[in-house]
């Protein structure tokens, strides 16, 4: 194919500086290569005095790909051929891979280590939110900070300045910038917990010999810009330097490329229109200010003509932003009309849910896609043979905004057979790997029907028909991992896969997060199924266990991993997508689809609503921050980015749409007038759909969608979450735990801390690395353990080492003493005596009044003739004179629990302290329930309406507290 003339000057100019705006498919990477080649052939440098900057490492392969086989071509000239020899080592990559490099050749004058490694993003992600925790514990003495803390709860406050500190890092924006930012008091409060979390994670990363990307970019400016030296060599050094997508740089990137181009030929191409990520700190202006600089003193060239889409969908695309985007330059097609009718909109009109009205969706799309498949008359352009032929699964692409609701889709393609790919975005929490896993652990934690169907169908490979036999038995899928779960007519693949899940729940607390993974991994065959598909899986695989061991290190609880988990997000990383060869449909977000082109697009979801900021603290690098307390500055930046975030939503449509070369289909619902979304943009300007042969599919005879609704999976019992009571609908249940009741008729202050800010013990607690003591709760789930295997295999004495040894515990010489002790004196007590059916740990959910639900899990239940004996379990080192005292509310509501659950009366109840070899008799009657039910009823009143000032009611209680030497005495 021929270059056009404006694509030659773009390729044969290089006597001076050329910023070039390159539209979607105006062929851009075949001519940053040819004009690689060019300066080649002409003698101009060498491969290693050009520096190729490109956004991603895919695209960087790329280069050095089609160079390699251009040169190959041409072996027998000398010049091609030296230069071939040298690609390996050519400065061909990203910008943060060019700069480490810089860093890593210039060791002494950039002040870093030459063993430093790179950090990678999942790890410096949780370094970041340890030393933002450890800061705010710190200084909750500060009066504002516990304000804050108070107000909007430990995790969230975390998740506001972890939000912030990345939108700063992102935007190249030092700490010490925002201090000069802060005005009001609570501004300066946020401004100091920032700066010393980042002083925290910086000493960190110091002391682990760590970079992360941005210290990467950071270091190589200061050394650049503090060593005339260095910059003068790199700039002899460097002939060319050409930049590609550089509306996705951020400032500090832009900087450095600015001081090393200083004086030598620069060659930046960039689009404003495809500027989409604001999120990591791209400012689409640089581009902008950059090619007038250049143009100032050389020139500027507009690839106007774009190579890859069909003519109609480049006229669509044009009459749908001339009104949407503000100085929007048009493109030219360079290509014929495929057909009379290749632009499509798919709008089912449906009721229902919005999961409903998706998975109505899916299904269209589905039936559309085996409908274009088998149609004669639809016919896509083969680049490879240059010439038009029917098309097949590989020439379809669905693009989404997000993944969030991508499993209705998938379902549907499930349905009818359609083989598909879901593109890795890279990011480690889209691995299916560990999705599969994690589906897994939030099974373990919560044993909720959602989770448990994800882990049924994506681990266990169990279909849908087989969950909707057994949920059609009136039995919620939940039930089939419970103790007394009842398992006639259900296929042994379920069975053995209930049974399986219930062992790790037993598990859960006596075991390491990485141990707990890694069983899951083993039981399951996880890791060879992943091998046999893709090795990037299996590397993500392990990158997750490596940060469950992380996350062990500081002591986390499950349920507090899954909760950081949470928090991750999933930004959008490059793709990963399936081989060219494998004849699937391709699933894919926008962003990571940037780059790349599709015979045949679905824009799937595009009635999706388009949200925008909403943090409690927000933050832009030209206005500063603001805190919603500060209504009218919050309510004006919130303003401010929600234009910025709309903007870039746009261009993120654009994007979408300039991906399809032959076909384009649209599929979605506005769900609302009021709220943006792409589908409502296209539909603002109508002259586009009115003067292009356009399809429209609202209920197409070849897409019949069956109405038949499978039974939902997701019923539950119970329901923690508040909802605002509406006329005519009931309460949401509020679901306690015993404990946590417990907690708080012991210390109201402590169950403040605990269970409403959200403050977790364990960081009151500094870790040195070394492998820690066993927790006063671990200790307990082991003794629990022991107890249980003491009964049901009926051992009178044993060497405890051995028993731990069976279960699979390796301990220190004072953990082992103390179980050895407890085991001992539970072994001599009359508990062990005790006749009838035993129980140990047996969870039960208890309705206290009409909308509020008791949680707990009984140690031991003996159920007798004439009642039943309850055991509650104390393995406390602390001599406690008044146990009794302590634990009396909480046993006696077990106690209460399981009387009027079971229909049983309450023999005995007894609190065991284990470690003193004590039992102590808990007085029970049928008043002194009622009492405990009066008592409880009280306390969860009093916890409802705020309050949590009183004290502790017994000085023991604040002898053995975390939270005593901070935060007890701010209230």
């Amino acid at each position: 194919m021929e270059y056009t003339p404006e694509q030659q000057k773009a390729i044969e100019i290089v006597d001076k500086n050329l910023a070039v705006t390159a539209g979607a498919g105006a062929g851009k990477t075949r001519v940053l290569v040819a004009r690689i080649l060019y300066i080649l052939r002409q003698g101009l440098a060498d491969i290693d005095e050009i520096v190729a900057i490109t956004y991603t490492n895919k695209a960087a392969l790329e280069i050095r790909e089609r160079l390699r086989q251009e040169m190959m071509k041409e072996r027998k000239d000398s010049i091609l051929s030296k230069n071939l020899r040298k690609l390996g080592t050519a400065y061909i990559g990203t910008i943060h891979s060019f700069c480490f490099r810089l860093l890593r050749e210039n060791p002494v004058e950039a002040d870093i280590d030459p063993d430093i490694k790179i950090l990678e993003e999942f790890r410096a992600n949780a370094w970041l939110k340890e030393g933002i925790e450890r800061t705010v514990l710190d200084n909750l003495e500060n009066t504002l900070v516990f304000q804050l803390t108070s107000k909007l709860g430990f995790s969230k406050l975390v998740r506001e300045l972890y939000n912030t500190m990345i939108n700063m890092q992102n935007q190249g924006i030092e700490p010490s910038v925002i201090e000069k930012m802060a005005v009001s008091d609570e501004e300066k409060t946020i401004a100091l917990l920032i700066c010393q979390s980042f002083k925290t994670y910086q000493l960190k990363k110091e002391k682990q010999l760590f970079l992360d990307y941005e210290d990467v970019l950071q270091k190589t400016f200061v050394m650049l810009k503090n060593n005339h030296e260095i910059l003068q060599d790199y700039r002899e050094k460097f002939k060319f330097i050409m930049i590609d997508e550089y509306q996705d740089l951020n400032f500090v990137q832009d900087k450095i490329l600015r001081l090393l181009g200083e004086g030598t030929n620069l060659f930046v191409v960039g689009d404003k229109k495809q500027s989409i990520y604001g999120f990591r700190g791209a400012r689409v202006e640089l581009f902008e200010s950059l090619k007038a600089d250049l143009e100032s003193r050389g020139q500027a060239i507009v690839l106007k003509d774009n190579f890859r889409s069909d003519r109609r969908i480049i006229e669509f695309v044009n009459r749908s932003f001339e009104n949407l985007m503000t100085g929007y330059e048009p493109i030219l097609a360079n290509r014929c009309n495929v057909g009379d009718k290749n632009i499509c909109f798919i709008t089912p009109e449906s009721t229902g849910t919005m999961d409903e009205r998706r998975r109505i969706e899916g299904e269209f799309i589905a039936k559309k896609v085996l409908r274009m498949i088998t149609d004669e008359a639809v016919k896509i352009y083969d680049k490879d043979i240059q010439k038009y032929r029917n098309p097949t699964f590989r020439d379809f692409a669905v693009l989404f905004r997000r993944k969030t609701h991508l499993k209705h889709y998938i379902r549907a393609f499930k349905k009818y057979n359609i083989p598909f790919h879901v593109a890795d975005t890279g990011s480690l929490m889209e691995s299916s790997g560990v999705k599969n896993l994690l589906y897994a652990l939030k099974t373990i934690e919560f044993q909720d029907n959602i989770s448990l169907y994800g882990a049924l169908s994506h681990l266990f490979n169990i279909s849908d028909n087989c969950l909707v036999e057994y949920v059609l038995t009136g039995r919620e899928l939940a039930s089939g991992i419970k103790e007394d779960a009842e398992y006639t007519g259900v296929s042994e693949s379920l069975v053995k896969a209930f049974q399986l899940i219930r062992s790790w729940c037993k598990i859960k607390d006596k075991v390491t997060l990485r141990e707990l993974a890694g069983t899951i991994v083993d039981e399951t065959g996880l890791l060879s199924f992943l091998a046999q598909i893709d090795l990037l899986e299996v590397e993500s695989l392990y990158k997750f266990l490596d940060l469950c061991w992380h996350y062990d290190r500081q002591g986390y609880t499950l349920k507090e991993f899954l909760e950081e988990l949470a928090d991750f997000g999933d930004e959008q990383q490059e793709a990963t997508d399936a081989s060219e060869e494998e004849d699937v449909v391709k699933f894919i977000t926008i962003h990571s689809s940037k780059g790349l082109e599709f015979p045949i697009v679905f824009l799937a979801d595009s009635g999706q609503d388009i949200s925008f900021t909403s943090s409690d603290i927000l933050f832009d690098p030209e206005i500063g921050f603001a805190l919603r307390e500060d209504k009218d500055k919050w309510e004006k930046l919130k303003q401010h980015l929600e234009q910025k975030e709309m903007e870039e939503a746009k261009r993120l449509l654009y994007v979408a749409l300039t991906r399809a070369r032959d076909y384009l289909v649209i599929s979605g619902e506005v769900k609302s007038e009021k709220k943006e979304s792409f589908l409502k943009w296209l539909n603002q300007d109508s002259t586009a759909v009115q003067e292009i042969p356009i399809d429209v599919i609202d209920q197409p005879s070849e897409v019949i969608v069956e109405k038949t609704k499978l039974p939902s999976l997701e019923k539950t019992k119970h329901c923690r979450a508040k909802t605002q009571i509406q006329p005519g609908r009931v309460p949401v249940l509020e679901r306690y735990s015993i404990t946590s009741l417990g907690e708080y008729a012991r210390c109201p202050r402590r169950y403040y801390f605990g269970y409403v800010t959200g403050i977790p013990e364990r960081i009151f607690y500094k870790n040195d690395g070394g492998i820690p003591k066993l927790s006063a709760m671990e200790r307990g789930t082991i003794v629990h353990e022991l107890i249980e295997k003491i009964h049901k295999d009926n051992i009178k004495e044993k060497n405890i080492n051995e028993l731990l040894n069976s279960l699979g515990y390796s301990l220190g010489f004072e953990d082992v003493n103390i179980i050895e002790k407890c085991i001992q004196n539970y072994i001599e007590s009359d508990i062990i005596t005790l006749k009838g059916e035993v129980f140990s740990e047996i969870p039960f959910t208890y309705r206290v009044s009409d909308w509020r639900l008791l949680t707990g899990k009984a140690d031991l239940l003996v159920f007798e003739d004439d009642g039943a004996t309850i055991v509650d379990f104390k393995t406390n080192t602390q001599i406690h004179s008044n146990l009794l005292d302590i634990y009396r509310l909480q046993v006696l509501a077990y106690a209460l629990a399981i009387s009027e659950i079971y229909s049983v009366k309450p023999k005995r109840v007894i609190i065991a302290s284990l470690f003193e070899g004590k039992l102590i008799q808990v007085e029970t009657s049928q008043t002194i329930l009622l009492e405990c039910k009066n008592s409880i009823l009280s306390i969860i009143n009093r916890i409802e309406s705020g309050a949590f000032s009183d004290k502790a009611s017994e000085q023991v209680t604040c002898d053995f507290c975390a939270y005593k030497n901070i935060l007890c005495k701010l209230l």
